[in-house]
């Protein structure tokens, strides 16, 4: 049989469990009885002695449910940041490399040179204890969700390799996603890093790597070119969670009811490009199973969908039945009336998150997705009717076109209704607009105002200037 180890290096912020797509890794090729593939999460080992504990359920669930006090998770990040990951750029200004290294603004010089540094720091020391632990795998799966741990999953792959010298090194997640055709570009550039990238759904894939190495296929001769593989979604399997200790206290746990985005139409998002068609699962397989695992340890449940559509949520609280608290996200619908939010709520929806994005007229009809002031007014007020059911809303400013005065007023007057309406039951997320590789606005930029574009073989975020900035 072949064997595995599924890694995951810091630095993300969230401590509160495991993450879906290791956790379905894990357990495929496990049905299959082809192999066993523990998880090795590092981001968790390492926030889990620093940061302030979780000890009981917050007023949101989900993802927003963090620990909070003096040793945040935003605390821990620059610990790591400052002490581990920027010593390794050297003298630069330490301002000008945090966001060279949280957007992945580095060339392949940059990273490599960075990585190896951080291999045989003291978190090298500490990564390759932890990774010790594991018996010499065939394979070792980097999971990377962002630009930012591009760095510390290189320096995962030199330890790896140092350890495990005839190990297969296969990187995956939605940042190598959303790197998309670039990898195969200038791959030859990226053997550093690992010998196989793959892009899209990995499970199946990840699989069938599995199943090449049981068979005594090497996949690469050594030194070899690395390759890319465009993964494919198969049949559902639930996620399978273990290591469950080394995260927060009550645990949430990821699901998820639908591959892609049912809406879709975005300007900003790279959904149409990744996953143009969204597919459902079957709820039973991809949600029942990890509502009777939290049921069984006390924990919440966090859906994944990127957009679950108000029919979607009915279903999903119909499986649920108010054995666990959920929290899931949707943007804003007609179909919210209050019956059928007090329907959520009483299949153990405990937080609705919305992606209202922006409340200017302009903005909304250049993003293609209207969502009118009066149509939000409507919501808060249904919601606020509806008893123990909180609301995160997310809005996002800066975009291209908009100057900073219209942009932080919409700001302002989401947060204003919000609280009018529910005071500490509501928060608004703010983020602020990045321009993705893959996104609509990128494939067509004098459309939205952005020009001078300059990209970076390992940003999925591109940077960019406007006649506004």
């Amino acid at each position: 049989m072949a064997t595995a180890v599924l890694i995951v290096p810091p630095f993300i912020k969230y401590s509160a469990g495991p993450l879906l797509g290791p956790a379905r890794c894990c357990n495929l090729p496990q049905r299959r009885m082809v192999t066993s593939v523990p998880s090795l999460d590092l981001n968790a080992l390492f926030i889990q002695p620093r940061a302030s504990p979780r000890t009981k359920h917050g007023a949101f669930v989900g993802d927003h449910n963090k620990p909070t006090g003096p040793q945040s998770l935003a605390h821990v990040e620059r610990t790591f940041l400052t002490d581990h990951l920027l010593p390794c750029f050297g003298s630069e200004a330490a301002s000008d490399s945090m966001r060279r290294v949280k957007f992945g603004f580095l060339d392949h010089a940059d990273v490599h040179q960075a990585a190896t540094k951080l291999a045989s720091s003291s978190f090298g020391d500490w990564a390759r204890r932890h990774m010790s632990s594991q018996s010499p795998p065939q394979l070792t799966g980097i999971s990377i969700l962002h630009a930012g741990q591009v760095v510390p999953a290189v320096a995962t792959s030199i330890l790896a390799r140092q350890l495990w010298p005839d190990t297969l090194v296969v990187w995956g997640g939605p940042h190598v996603s959303g790197l998309g055709d670039t990898i195969p570009v200038d791959i030859r550039k990226r053997s550093f890093a690992a010998d196989v990238f793959v892009t899209g759904h990995a499970e199946q894939t990840f699989t069938k790597l599995l199943d090449r190495l049981a068979s005594g296929d090497s996949i690469l001769e050594r030194n070899a070119v690395p390759i890319h593989l465009q993964g494919k979604s198969g049949p559902a399997v639930p996620p399978i969670f273990d290591n469950l200790a080394i995260y927060d206290e009550p645990l949430t746990l990821p699901a998820q009811s639908t591959l892609g985005c049912a809406f879709g139409k975005c300007a900003f998002c790279t959904y149409p490009a990744i996953e143009p068609v969204p597919a459902k699962l079957p709820l039973l397989v991809s949600v029942g199973s990890v509502v009777d695992t939290a049921h069984s340890l006390g924990a919440s449940v966090s859906i994944k969908d990127s957009l679950a559509t108000p029919l979607r949520l009915k279903e999903i609280a119909g499986c649920v039945q108010g054995r666990v608290p959920w929290s899931a996200c949707t943007k804003l619908s007609r179909k919210f009336d209050v019956d059928t939010l007090n329907q959520l709520r009483d299949g153990g929806l405990a937080t609705l998150e919305v992606g209202l994005k922006s409340l200017l007229p302009d903005t909304q009809l250049r993003l293609g997705k209207l969502q009118p002031l009066p149509l939000y007014e409507k919501f808060l007020r249904n919601v606020a009717e509806v008893p123990d059911l909180t609301l995160v809303v997310n809005y996002m400013t800066h975009f291209p076109w908009e100057d900073d005065e219209r942009s932080l007023g919409g700001l302002q007057e989401a947060r204003e209704l919000l609280l009018t309406h529910f005071g500490q039951r509501g928060t608004v997320e703010h983020n602020t607009f990045e321009l993705e590789r893959l996104s609509p606005i990128a494939r067509d930029p004098t459309r939205y105002g952005v020009k001078d574009i300059k990209s970076w073989p390992w940003g999925s975020v591109l940077e960019y200037s406007t006649d506004n900035k």
